[in-house]
């Protein structure tokens, strides 16, 4: 039995389609307030990051563990309350979610948070491995292009990086490996996308795609955080992500978030999905911005 934590999330639903696809029992934790039905084919169980009691009772006949927390201000202590769990339950392996370049000493909150949780894990003496995806092309379809204007311009704080942005599907793809083969405990696997995109390049595609020309403004980091507060998304959140795309800008045209990696290929046998493709199955959205 594999207990996957973070089912409702981009790459959780991933890895739970391949986890079923490849004949594995599957068990989604899900809030009390959520939908038990969300997932066909796997088994739901109540339960919260926040309530230890509730993890070790989900972990209960799980050999292995899928550990996924989304982005909030106490994202380390519920990582440490999965991991104290999953050691309490003698899990047999623990594969955790981190983020590329996860770095405890950071001063960026999602790369200094997901260091933490990394850290502890490996000092925990569970089990583990680690799959570090970078950004999400998927935050292109689904922000980008319905934040472009009347005039065809959409505005990022990234200045000239360029990020090999990667497929959330490739990540569950990942992640499925390391959770039911043998040979990766102990191991981190950063997993990139196929080619490092800049915002400019980003906007070339968009055009191609559209039939008309998108322009990337870039932004001060202020413009930004006013606009994502003004979205609704609270001061920490905004806060946090205004603070990964400066990080991303820092690092340069040739930073770490620049990266490629072979992983995908190397423990899937799968080539990494491009931005172009994934245009392609967004085109009538893009055509209709």
């Amino acid at each position: 039995m594999i207990l996957v934590i973070g089912g409702r999330s981009k790459i959780g639903s991933a890895l739970i389609d391949e986890l079923l696809a490849r004949g594995e029992r599957v068990r989604a934790l899900v809030r009390s307030a959520e939908n038990a039905d969300a997932f066909p084919g796997a088994e739901a169980i109540t339960g919260d990051l926040a309530d230890p009691k509730s993890l070790r009772g989900a972990m209960a006949g799980a050999e292995k563990v899928f550990l996924l927390c989304g982005p909030t201000e106490q994202e380390v202590q519920l990582n440490r309350n999965a991991i104290d769990a999953a050691k309490e339950s003698g899990v047999e392996l623990l594969v955790r979610s981190s983020i590329l370049g996860s770095d405890p000493d950071s001063p960026t909150v999602f790369v200094r948070d997901h260091g933490a949780c990394d850290r502890y894990l490996k000092e925990s003496g569970v089990p583990h491995a680690v799959v570090r995806p970078n950004l999400f092309l998927q935050n292109i379809p689904e922000n980008t292009i319905p934040a472009i204007d009347a005039d065809g311009n959409f505005y990022v704080n990234a200045a000239d990086a360029r990020i090999s942005m990667v497929d959330t599907r490739d990540v569950g793809m990942a992640a499925a490996v390391l959770i039911t083969e043998p040979g990766h405990e102990g191991m981190a696997y950063d997993i990139t996308g196929p080619e490092a995109l800049s915002y400019g390049d980003v906007a070339t595609k968009l055009s191609a795609v559209a039939g008309r020309k998108i322009t990337y403004v870039d932004v001060p980091d202020e413009a930004v955080h006013d606009a994502l507060v003004g979205f609704g998304l609270g001061e920490w959140l905004a806060g946090a992500l205004v603070d990964l795309y400066g990080d991303y800008k820092r690092s340069g045209a040739e930073g770490y978030a620049s990266q490629m990696t072979t992983n995908l290929q190397d423990l899937a046998g799968k080539s990494p999905r491009s931005l172009d493709a994934l245009l392609e199955e967004s085109r009538d959205a893009l055509m209709g911005s």
